[in-house]
Order: structure tokens, then C-alpha cells, then sequence
């Protein structure tokens, strides 16, 4: 794969835009020839970001979010802009509560996520490496 592509879509907050803006990741990445096993990564990963957007920015107070489809040839990337306030942390719920492990599930989906701070807002980024690094061989070189 040699071609950059990008794409963006925005949504109200509001729990019924969950869904789509899943769906519309996964028409995306599938248009995008992407294998489907970083297809269905990516399509969660945009649930569980969103569904946050949702949970923590507010629902029906008119605000949107945005949702950021960036691929190069070494990777796949999502983004997901809100414009409210606070920070997000993986937390370490309880086996009981019901909440809490949606950036638990980023962690263990993506190669690399992060938070980048904007003047009103924040952007939280998931990325998935498409071209994978040889195992080393048996003298500890990698292959080439």
C-alpha cells in the first residue's frame, strides 16, 4: 500500500451516533482495501472512543464530535475530537462495575494510542501498525 488517505465525519453527541459513526468507520477501512481482522479493530476502537465522548462530554447539550480516518502506508489512525472539558485515564474498575474499561480495550487493540490537549478539547488517537516487524532470528538479528 503506497497511498495516503484521509477522511473525517462528525456526529452529535448523543449515544444514537455511536453506531454510526462505527459503521462508517468500518465502510471506510473496508473501501480502503484494509485486511478485515484491522477492520473490525478499527471499527471497535471508534465505538469505545465514542461511546466516552458520549459517556463523559454529555449527550443533547448540542455539541458534536468529530471522527478522523488517517492512512499511510505504515499505518491506520483514528482519531476522535470532543470540545469537553477533563482529561481521560484508563481506569482500573472493579470486577463489578459496569463501566471504566473502554480505554483498557484501546490499550490492548492499538500499537500505540494517545491524548493530544487542544485549546477547547482533546483528541484521543489510536493507531495500527499495518506493517509488522520481522521476529528476530535465532541470533537476536532482525530479518531483512
Amino acid at each position: 500500500m503506497d497511498a495516503f488517505e484521509s477522511d473525517r465525519s462528525r456526529y452529535p453527541t448523543h449515544s444514537a451516533y455511536v453506531k454510526a459513526a462505527r459503521d462508517h468507520v468500518r465502510r471506510v477501512a473496508t473501501s480502503w482495501g484494509l485486511v478485515d481482522s484491522v477492520v473490525s479493530d478499527l471499527a471497535l476502537l471508534a465505538s469505545e472512543l465514542a461511546t466516552n465522548v458520549v459517556l463523559h462530554v454529555g449527550q443533547s447539550n448540542g455539541q458534536e464530535f468529530g471522527v478522523m480516518l488517517h492512512l499511510s502506508p505504515d499505518n491506520v489512525r483514528l482519531e476522535v475530537r470532543d470540545t469537553g472539558p477533563g482529561m481521560v485515564s484508563v481506569q482500573d474498575p472493579s470486577a463489578d462495575e459496569t463501566t471504566g474499561r473502554g480505554l483498557l480495550m484501546v490499550d490492548a487493540l492499538a500499537d500505540r494510542w494517545g491524548i493530544v490537549t487542544q485549546v477547547l478539547g482533546k483528541i484521543v488517537f489510536a493507531e495500527i501498525c499495518l506493517v509488522k516487524p520481522s521476529p528476530p532470528n535465532r541470533k537476536g538479528v532482525s530479518r531483512v
